[in-house]
């Protein structure tokens, strides 16, 4: 389970059951601040469900900065600074920041132009950023 999906999770845990179906109504209720969530998606949906419907919605980078902002609306201020605390300090943004790895392995990062270089050399493994959902013009290289 990825770290933010796991933080976010812990946090709505320590919700009450009236709490959480607060949170749940402030995703569904969005606004300008970030897109809604559809209340049919989120009506039987449990502490485990909302944390992937966040992740999926939002992805990994928004979704805890938004669960963070949603639990201050709540006056959860304790509650919105500990996940906050937490969230730097998740290392699964592999494709956002690079790769993990283990054994003899390297990996080579940079955003602007977006390049990554990862190899991995007598047996170590590499984690590598997983291509998702976008557009990519140049070379993609796979060896």
């Amino acid at each position: 389970m990825e770290a933010t999906k796991l933080a976010i999770h812990d946090a709505l845990s320590n919700l009450r059951q009236s709490d959480f179906e607060l949170f749940k109504w402030h995703l569904s209720n969005g606004g300008a601040q970030h897109k809604s969530i559809p209340v049919g998606k989120l009506e039987n949906a449990n502490r485990h469900n909302v944390a992937d419907l966040m992740v999926q919605q939002y992805d990994l980078s928004n979704a805890g900065r938004i669960a963070v902002s949603v639990l201050h609306k709540m006056n959860q201020n304790d509650l919105a600074n500990t996940l906050q605390g937490e969230l730097p300090k998740v290392p699964e943004d592999v494709s956002a920041g690079g790769g993990a790895s283990s054994g003899a392995a390297a990996a080579t990062v940079s955003t602007a132009g977006v390049t990554v270089t990862i190899s991995s050399a007598n047996g170590g493994t590499v984690k590598a950023p997983v291509l998702h959902g976008g557009v990519f013009n140049g070379p993609v290289n796979f060896s």
